[in-house]
């Protein structure tokens, strides 16, 4: 090639600069377009993060549904997004998001596959998904802590002329089967002898339908959430709670489920979890002040009203550490309902029901690893035992709402329990006081029509007597709930019998609203 020339050197020179250039261009639009998309470029420096930002890593993710009893958690976390200026992250160093998850079915699958290590569960419906080979089984779930009780939070509403447990059978009743409200209805019907087979069910989806239908004027029952149970009341004239769970103090629990595996491998994370939402508890439940911080965190988290949020809140039992002890019978002491004993009695029931097939027990479903390790004492007392007043005439005479009819065998003109009448009570009637805890007991001592008046009447009550006696000595329910009666003869005659009639010779365990 010859030797360039000046001219064409400076051709060259043009058509370099005039690449540069174009370049500079075209980077500088690639950039700005990049900008206008994300709000950044991969030249400037980036952003710091949001400290609520939803793409920041989280140590942890929760999914709950809309209730109440988790506002605490959300509270500790300052909302559902992972927050280091939240107590959760400042005191226990967890960053944690919350998924609100409605669906059930959909809460599931996003545990299974791990989009959410924890999930919200009811200890009372857990059986239902826990039978061999499910898929809740087959990914290792387990049970590690209970949240709260519900008390108010489910009620069955009824319309005028229902007034007990009783007046119920055959009627018509709204309820979301498989659910707590389903459990709530359940042990409902069986405080007075009663089964699902007893009533008509109307099939729902949850208690806010149930109350829908209810207003409508489509059944003669529903079982709801709060506090649709007085917008109920409010909507139809005569309409009245029948039972609530401020009465029926022990069949809801909720309760949070974790991977065998992910426990295993994130112990010391849990525990501090565990730790953090248990303290919680604690303080909202002493100070009503931190109830209403914890509600106006949970409203605007789920955006519900504060009303509605804080509402919710007075109508659960926040468990502490204490309470836990008891769930998991850690407390050799208490008494009580335990988590297995409500788990295995609606095992039983749901069996029955065909919705539960061959559910695990208890001690596969659950574990004690977190609880065992949790170390607070302040605010974390166990619930107290409900102290009831001395029996006066009025409450004597007060209606019942149920009444459940068991017959216990005395030896001719004796008031001694055998072993045998013992056992008849244990499994007729103890898990009934228990569930119940905020109703007193009028038992009520029968006799047939044969022998003397006055001498039936008398022997009945010693009878009577003689029950809650043992209920008191063996399983610790407070003198003043008992309610003593001895009737003798006189239902039997009332009802036109005369002569020998086991019928007659029973006794009637009656829950009477306090």
């Amino acid at each position: 090639m010859g030797k360039l020339t000046n001219g064409f050197k400076f051709f060259i020179l043009v058509l370099v600069l005039g690449g540069i250039v174009t370049y500079l261009k075209l980077k500088t639009d690639v950039l700005n377009f990049n900008k206008s998309k994300t709000g950044s470029t991969t030249e400037a420096k980036a952003e710091k993060p949001s400290k609520k930002s939803k793409g920041a890593k989280a140590d942890l993710v929760l999914g709950i549904n809309t209730w109440s009893g988790f506002a605490p958690i959300v509270w500790l976390n300052d909302g559902l997004e992972p927050n280091e200026n939240s107590q959760l992250y400042r005191n226990y160093g967890i960053k944690l998001r919350i998924k609100i998850n409605d669906m059930f079915d959909d809460s599931r699958n996003n545990f299974k596959t791990d989009n959410y290590n924890l999930v919200y569960c009811t200890t009372d419906v857990l059986p239902i998904e826990m039978g061999a080979g499910s898929g809740m089984v087959e990914a290792g779930a387990k049970q590690f802590i209970q949240v709260d009780w519900s008390r108010g939070g489910d009620a069955i509403v009824v319309r005028k002329g229902i007034n007990t447990v009783a007046d119920l059978r055959g009627k018509t009743i709204a309820v979301a089967l498989g659910t707590a409200s389903h459990s709530l209805l359940i042990k409902v019907l069986e405080s007075n002898g009663l089964a699902m087979n007893d009533v008509q069910v109307k099939l729902v989806s949850d208690g806010i339908e149930a109350a829908k239908i209810y207003k409508a004027g489509e059944v003669d029952a529903a079982v709801v959430w709060s506090p649709d149970d007085l917008d109920c009341v409010d909507a139809i004239a005569g309409t009245k709670v029948l039972v609530n769970t401020k009465v029926a103090t022990h069949i809801i629990a909720d309760g949070i489920l974790v991977k065998e595996e992910f426990l295993n491998d994130n112990l010391d994370l849990l525990v501090k979890f565990g730790t953090a939402w248990l303290e919680a508890n604690g303080k909202i439940n002493n100070s009503d002040a931190l109830a209403n911080e914890a509600a106006q965190a949970f409203a605007t988290a789920f955006n519900v009203d504060k009303a509605f949020a804080y509402n919710g809140i007075k109508n659960v039992r926040l468990t502490t550490l204490g309470d836990n002890k008891d769930f998991f019978e850690l407390n050799p002491q208490y008494q009580g309902i335990t988590g297995d004993q409500l788990y295995t009695k609606m095992s039983q029931v749901y069996g029955k029901l065909n919705l539960s097939k061959n559910a695990l027990p208890w001690r596969n479903v659950s574990t004690t690893a977190v609880i065992d390790k949790v170390n607070l004492t302040v605010n974390q007392e166990p619930e107290s035992d409900i102290k009831f007043s001395a029996v006066t005439e009025q409450v004597k005479n007060k209606a019942a709402i149920s009444n459940k009819k068991v017959t216990i065998n005395f030896v001719t003109n004796s008031s001694v329990l055998s072993d045998d009448a013992q056992g008849t009570i244990d499994k007729e009637f103890v898990n009934i006081a228990k569930t119940f805890a905020n109703a007193r007991i009028r038992i009520e001592g029968n006799t047939d029509a044969v022998g003397d008046g006055g001498y039936n009447k008398a022997l009945s009550l010693k009878r009577a007597q003689s029950v809650a006696t043992y209920l008191m000595n063996n399983y610790g329910f407070d003198a003043n709930r008992f309610i003593v009666i001895g009737n003798g003869m006189s239902k039997a005659v009332a009802d036109g019998v005369s002569g020998a009639n086991e019928l007659y010779r029973r006794t009637d365990f009656q829950l009477v609203e306090e």
